[in-house]
């Protein structure tokens, strides 16, 4: 797996030409099978489409991060491509739910509430994608843990990276399981707030924040709760589920293009260990869950079922027995590891890579494809 350690000391600018450079063949792959997906599993008629789209994000994501703003510049620089081929790369499943009208388009709200009823603006009539990642969060012998599988298009598997973001004014040095020429997918700081994420497919996208930027920003905070109510003020353009934790508190929340619910909240109790959580790719909350939309060939409640049993059966030990399960191919394939790509379908979702954070010891473990038997790479913080 492909490891990048930004320098310490320099701009976002030089940051994402760096990034950019080095990664240059393959960002540019990347950012072309991300534009071809937008028009197969979007609505978009053609390229030039999606890349109007992806331009208009560019605005607000320089006013919500001038420096994440720089730094996806930079990353166009350095890999010679213009910014909204970088916008496609990143913000890949949320422009997927917007519909191709630019009539239609509605700017994400900050602040987590409806901006009014829905004008239409969200995906048109294309297919919906069966993207699924799976999240585990619990407290352990051995310290608190995060970690999560990431599910994606298995075309992906190839840009499947670890970033180190060196601590800077903007905040604390954090690693992140991210693609060549993203900003981060899901991550640990050295102060010890980890986030993670599910894709949700929602019916009411706006255009935003690309959301790998949400993620980087979510971890500036030093604190879960800091870091959930970034989350929360975000202009996010589409729908996810964010775990964020310290070794205090954990917080869960489901978006949609408008909302913003928290859905799980666990604050330190002296002397009495939390219950597990986990989630996958459906809503869990009833309003949100009303403007998404899950694919038919969706695993993702097979999975939670799985996973449910699976901490209520056996308290998780430590990384190794939570690695464990998210590598399991138990109720192949629709199992927390799997692979439904075919060579007539290569594009088919599967399991991309992996990450699994103890907050308590800064131990770090991820790895690219399948993790099913496959040792990962071993980072500390």
């Amino acid at each position: 797996m492909r490891i990048l350690e930004l320098p310490a000391g320099a701009t976002p600018r030089a940051w994402g030409r760096l990034h950019g450079e080095t990664f240059r063949t393959e960002i540019t792959a990347l950012s072309a099978i991300r534009t071809y997906l937008c028009t197969r599993l979007g609505a978009f008629p053609d390229r030039g489409a999606v890349l109007a789209a992806a331009h208009a994000h560019l605005p607000v994501l320089e006013r919500y991060d001038h420096g994440l703003f720089e730094e996806l510049l930079g990353i166009a620089e350095g890999a010679g491509l213009t910014p909204a081929e970088i916008v496609v790369t990143n913000h890949y499943t949320d422009l997927r739910d917007l519909a191709p009208d630019p009539s239609r388009w509605r700017a994400a709200p900050s602040g987590g509430h409806p901006v009014g009823p829905s004008t239409g603006g969200g995906r048109g009539p294309g297919p919906v994608a069966d993207d699924g990642c799976s999240v585990v969060w619990a407290e352990t012998p051995t310290g608190r843990i995060l970690a999560q599988t990431w599910d994606m298009h298995a075309t992906a598997i190839p840009y499947v990276m670890m970033l180190h973001v060196p601590a800077s004014e903007a905040g604390p040095a954090a690693w992140f399981l991210t693609l060549t020429g993203c900003l981060g997918l899901a991550g640990m700081s050295e102060a010890r707030v980890a986030i993670t994420i599910n894709n949700l497919s929602s019916r009411d996208a706006t255009v935003g924040a690309v959301w790998p930027a949400v993620v980087r920003r979510a971890l500036h905070a030093r604190t879960a709760a800091a870091a959930r109510d970034e989350i929360l003020t975000s202009p996010i353009g589409s729908g996810h589920h964010y775990l964020v934790a310290d070794r205090d508190d954990a917080f869960a929340i489901e978006t949609s293009g408008v909302l913003r619910k928290t859905m799980f909240v666990s604050q330190a109790t002296a002397g009495e260990r939390r219950p597990s959580y986990c989630h996958t790719n459906h809503c869990l909350d009833p309003e949100v869950a009303a403007v998404s939309t899950i694919a038919p060939t969706s695993t993702t409640r097979e999975r939670l079922a799985w996973l449910e049993a699976s901490l209520a059966t056996t308290a998780v030990r430590d990384l190794d027995d939570v690695w464990t399960r998210l590598g399991s191919t138990e109720g192949w394939p629709k199992s927390v590891c799997t692979n439904m790509a075919t060579p007539e379908n290569p594009h088919g979702t599967a399991t991309c890579g992996a990450i699994a954070m103890n907050l308590d010891t800064g131990d770090v473990w991820a790895q690219s494809g399948f993790v099913n038997h496959v040792r990962p790479v071993e980072l500390t913080l």
